[in-house]
């Protein structure tokens, strides 16, 4: 049986061919695979006239990784879901505040086991525990739902995006962080 292949957005996938363009994995919509053909430059110094998006069922783009030789050449910095960035901005704080999983639940009143999950992201009720965390580490509480409040960027949002953005906003703490979790697993289904 054939090693399963882990599939996530922001890989490349280069076939050995030189000639086949390589794949950019940019999403996992509804167990399909989304992807985008990356140009490659022949040896004659022209690049390859395929562009373009598709979509396809994963095993068949497993299948085309076997038949072409394909391998990850590159990750691009995809976005990480927020359970993973809530565990890995658990992990930095308490690594740098120079505290093992034992003290760090000892401090939050839990198990070392708990701390495990949580910097794992395999919790579900990591919210509850977010203003002890911001408290302990001294950081707004909104550094765990995705980053300092005053960063800024722009982008154009439809009316019904804005609604959402604005709904959320209104939601305490712990609704925001149940919110990104239900859209994380309504994304991957």
């Amino acid at each position: 049986m054939a090693p399963r292949i882990l599939l996530q957005p922001g890989q490349i996938w280069t076939p050995e061919d030189d000639r086949t363009p390589q794949r950019l994995v940019v999403d996992l919509p509804e167990g399909r695979l989304a992807y985008r053909l990356i140009p490659r430059v022949s040896p004659h110094g022209t690049p390859s006239r395929e562009t373009g998006e598709y979509l396809v069922s994963l095993s068949i783009f497993r299948r085309w990784i076997r038949e072409t030789g394909a391998a990850i050449t590159r990750q691009t910095e995809a976005k990480a879901a927020p359970a993973t960035e809530l565990a890995k901005k658990v992990a930095t704080l308490r690594k740098a505040y120079g505290l093992n999983q034992a003290e760090l639940a000892n401090a939050l009143g839990l198990s070392r086991s708990a701390i495990a999950a949580l910097e794992t992201g395999r919790t579900s009720n990591a919210n509850k525990h977010l203003p002890k965390l911001a408290a302990l580490f001294q950081v707004p509480v909104e550094l765990f739902l995705g980053g300092l409040v005053d960063q800024r960027s722009t982008m154009e949002l439809s009316a019904d995006e804005r609604d959402l953005i604005d709904l959320y906003r209104r939601l305490s703490t712990e609704r925001k962080l149940d919110i990104q979790k239900y859209a994380e697993r309504r994304a991957r289904t």
